[in-house]
């Protein structure tokens, strides 16, 4: 009798942290709280520091096969095919040591910014965040406006090309979602 009360009270005590944590989760559309985290110079940042630009939020580890393959698209693609947009890529590596990341980084190529979490805490939050690779698409005001696992760099560049055109600069686009602004506001 004990134990089947013991088992009842911890089943209702999961229940209820799983479906607090659901109700916390953002939906798209929803508004990003500013959150601070640590970058590879061990320096402190915040999201809202970025705020007014369009942001690729990439969450990854090193371990990742996945997150691996899409680096390269993130760095040339994205972070340097937009890089007079007022686009940027942020990618948050998750519960892994500075010195891991930062020989990932320079074997990898990657120019872009990351931040280290200390645990799994803030990817849950989003939207369908249940493996990695996973990407979000920021607004200027911190909206979500995209977000999927996997990496589709179609839909992340049509993406983009749409959050640009809403602020006002006409793009054309070309292949692999390169884009030439034809004026700046």
């Amino acid at each position: 009798m004990k134990t089947t009360m013991l088992k009842l009270m911890i089943t209702t005590v999961l229940i209820m942290t799983v479906g607090a944590t659901a109700a916390l989760a953002y939906e798209i559309g929803d508004v990003v709280e500013d959150f601070t985290l640590t970058d590879l110079n061990e320096e402190v940042v915040s999201l809202s520091d970025e705020a007014g630009q369009i942001i690729v939020l990439n969450f990854f580890t090193t371990w990742c096969l996945g997150c691996n393959e899409e680096a390269a698209h993130l760095e040339a693609d994205i972070w340097q095919g937009y890089a007079d947009e007022n686009v940027t890529v942020i990618a948050i590596d998750i519960q892994e040591q500075l010195s891991l990341v930062q020989g990932w980084a320079l074997a990898m190529g990657v120019t872009y910014p990351i931040w280290l979490t200390p645990d799994w805490d803030l990817f849950q939050l989003f939207p369908d965040a249940m493996a990695l690779p996973y990407n979000a698409i920021l607004d200027g005001n911190l909206e979500i406006r995209y977000a999927a696992m996997g990496f589709d760099l179609q839909a992340i560049t049509d993406m983009i090309d749409l959050l640009l055109e809403e602020q006002g600069v006409p793009v054309t686009q070309s292949t692999l979602g390169e884009v030439k602004a034809l004026y700046r506001p």
